[in-house]
């Protein structure tokens, strides 16, 4: 019998050790009472770093009033206050919380009432809080600025409160209370909770432990002698510092808001590309390259209205870089030598000028040795802002359904007159285009895509056949050749003449033809209209491709430039039709204005009603448009 009793205690002693040790473990996965709390991330700092205590297992009392005598010790503790001694009348020295009072009297953080007393136990109120953490940061030597207070209650905080507010909220510290219209009021006489103290100073220690705002206030500012004078007024919101009229507004660092001046898309790290989208933001216009320059128009908090090229649209705030024209190093401009119109960028990332690029005959407004400045390659300006005239680039607004006037081998010819050497190679000896002029003609007379433009975008696209991808992967187009791995992601070809059937088949029927999927017009153009809005993020693309042509073109005796008469589409919802009358059956329609026709030659006869022009769809080599609808451009000539 005594070996059973003995045999029970072992056996409830043994699985009363798993009874009290279940609970233990059990308690870290109860939920105590700060679980779920708005302010639980600022109550469990502040239990942590031993500023407040709880009441027990899993109790803390987040919303719990706090009185006067425990805000002042939890200040004390937060800030490791020396010792100090308080002349309170109603703070005897045995008071449970006298040397909390103590220290804070002492370092002059906690005042008392005209009458001498302190109230220990009344409750703290949200404005005598802000107060005291103010006091704080200036018992630590924190310079203290104040916000532009906005809170639905801003009247009921006592002035002699209301700069303290004013510092809390600058920095940080003070958040507000929601309201129902999505406003916020600060509750200046609500009695302050365990929660919100630990929330202002938990903030105001991390203040105090970064040396600046836990916010990004908006500061505005002016520029004066090119130097940036930002003004000492912050503001909680964008729309406050808006409604100051200053030219400039910051968030912390980044300038959201200028008067005037360029803008270079700046897209996040390990992103190459910023979209441009409409005014609904919607929908995507076209994207850009990283470093792109845009003109400034207008901005809010969250979007930078911009001009590019012949377009406009809305790019975001977190992907633009805002340079005021005072403090701008230079900007992408277009000089004169000999005659020569070049084009000369500014890689605004560096600060430093690209080289300058013949681009076309100059027009004739325009005098060698100057500087003119142009967002979309055809309307000029001086540098100081003047307009001096409007001419086109002859190769850029080509319509592509045209056919060059050279032969395959002027077009080897070409190639052998370039003397440079790319990647070690000479161009004139060891191109693979020296003996691919006849591809390109072939390619022209079975897609009905202009031979010269295929050739000078095989010289842009693979560096005159001598690129990595052209050699590698016989791919002289940089064909799916994307950012994240071009010689990886290039398409590889059996040979260079398969790349360049295989590139105008796709341009036939994507880019050139209407409804193509990727169809903004039959020229190289911009980002505006053109093959340039979709196909590459490059806003200059079109024009380097032109660059090219129009080099080949001085070399082999100028018999494209200017061949063909280009005029522009004046009216929305045109139709190209296969005979010169209304009753013929119509081709296709131009969406909107602003579509480039060339005249066949020949065809047209002055004050002609019907102009015959080469058609853009593929499936016609010819198209009537009406001549009441067509505005013949100004190219650039001498």
């Amino acid at each position: 019998m005594k070996k059973c009793i003995q045999l029970m205690l072992v056996t409830v002693l043994f699985f009363s050790s798993f009874l009290i040790y279940a609970p233990n473990k059990m308690v870290a996965q109860v939920q105590d009472d700060l679980t779920g709390h708005s302010l639980e991330a600022e109550m469990r700092e502040a239990v942590n770093r031993g500023i407040l205590k709880g009441y027990g297992p899993g109790r803390f009392g987040p919303d719990d009033r706090v009185n006067r005598a425990q805000f002042a010790t939890f200040v004390a503790r937060a800030l490791s206050l020396p010792n100090g001694v308080s002349n309170f009348e109603d703070v005897p020295q045995s008071h449970p919380l006298a040397q909390g009072i103590g220290r804070t009297a002492a370092s002059g953080i906690v005042a008392g009432y005209p009458n001498g007393s302190f109230y220990p136990e009344r409750n703290i109120t949200r404005e005598q809080m802000a107060a005291m953490i103010s006091r704080a940061l200036e018992y630590e030597g924190m310079s203290l600025t104040p916000a532009a207070l906005t809170f639905t209650d801003v009247e009921q905080i006592h002035p002699n409160f209301r700069e303290a507010v004013a510092n809390n909220t600058y920095l940080g510290i003070i958040h507000g209370i929601p309201t129902s219209n999505q406003r916020l009021r600060f509750g200046p006489k609500d009695d302050a909770t365990r929660a919100h103290a630990a929330a202002f100073i938990v903030r105001m220690l991390q203040v105090l432990e970064s040396g600046d705002s836990l916010n990004d206030l908006y500061k505005t500012g002016t520029i004066v002698n090119g130097q940036v004078r930002l003004d000492t007024q912050a503001y909680l919101t964008y729309q406050q510092a808006a409604n100051t009229g200053k030219d400039l507004i910051y968030q912390g660092q980044n300038l959201m808001k200028m008067k005037n001046g360029l803008v270079v898309a700046n897209p996040p790290a390990g992103q190459e590309i910023v979209r441009i989208m409409n005014a609904a933001k919607t929908s995507q216009l076209t994207y850009v390259v990283k470093g792109t320059e845009l003109q400034y128009i207008n901005a809010d908090e969250n979007w930078v209205h911009v001009r590019y090229a012949d377009g406009e649209g809305y790019i975001r705030q977190s992907e633009a870089w805002l340079l005021p024209t005072e403090l701008q190093k230079g900007r992408a401009q277009y000089t004169v030598t000999n005659g020569v119109l070049h084009y000369r960028g500014f890689d605004h990332l560096k600060g430093e000028y690209e080289w300058a690029r013949p681009y076309s005959d100059a027009p004739s407004f325009m005098q060698n040795g100057q500087v003119y400045y142009s967002l979309n390659g055809y309307d000029f300006f001086n540098v100081s802002g003047q307009k001096v005239g409007t001419a086109y680039q002859y190769f850029n607004f080509l319509p592509l359904r045209t056919k060059t006037n050279y032969t395959a081998e002027d077009l080897n010819r070409y190639i052998a007159s370039v003397n440079q050497t790319i990647n070690g190679k000479n161009v004139a000896t060891d191109s693979p285009l020296l003996n691919l002029g006849h591809v390109f003609i072939e390619a022209q007379e079975k897609y009905g895509i202009n031979a010269l433009y295929l050739f000078g975008k095989a010289i842009h696209e693979s560096s005159y056949g001598l690129s990595v991808i052209a050699e590698q992967r016989k791919n002289l187009f940089g064909y799916g050749a994307y950012d994240s791995d071009p010689l990886g992601n290039a398409k590889p070809f059996n040979s260079f003449e398969e790349s360049i059937h295989h590139v105008a088949n796709s341009m036939n029927n994507r880019y050139l033809t209407p409804g193509g999927d990727q169809y903004r017009g039959a020229v190289l153009g911009l980002k505006g209209h053109g093959m340039n809005v979709n196909y590459a993020s490059d806003p200059l693309w079109g024009q380097k491709i032109a660059s090219h042509m129009y080099r080949a073109d001085n070399f082999l005796g100028k018999k494209d430039y200017g061949y063909y008469t280009i005029a522009k589409t004046t009216t929305a919802g045109l139709y190209v039709r296969s005979d010169a009358s209304t009753s013929s059956a119509a081709q296709f329609q131009f969406p909107k204005a602003g579509h480039y026709v060339a005249y066949v030659p020949g065809r047209n006869q002055a004050g002609a009603t019907w102009y015959q022009i080469f058609s853009d769809h593929k499936d016609h080599q010819y198209g009537y448009v009406h001549g009441s609808y067509l505005e013949p451009i100004n190219i650039m000539k001498r």
